[in-house]
């Protein structure tokens, strides 16, 4: 996995909280903290965009249709 270095500018009060938020839930570092956040907003999103194209799906709203190869393909392309 290739990894890229950002720089991050938040208040320092929303540090300071976050910093005894990581600690408490036995995070070892703001880094891996914020990695989590991350990880958990991503996958929330797509649940999310997955929920409301399957049930546009179930209404026959805006519906493609696909032979399964090609709509494993369109799903990936979302």
């Amino acid at each position: 996995m290739e990894v890229k270095q950002i720089s991050l500018t938040i208040p320092k009060s929303l540090l300071e909280a976050s910093e005894s938020y990581y600690k408490e839930f036995g995070y070892r570092n703001i880094q891996e903290f914020i990695l989590d956040i991350m990880r958990r907003q991503v996958m929330l999103e797509n649940i999310e965009r997955y929920k409301a194209i399957e049930e546009r799906m179930k209404k026959g709203i805006k519906v493609k249709k696909f032979n399964q190869k090609d709509a494993v393909k369109y799903i990936k392309n979302l």
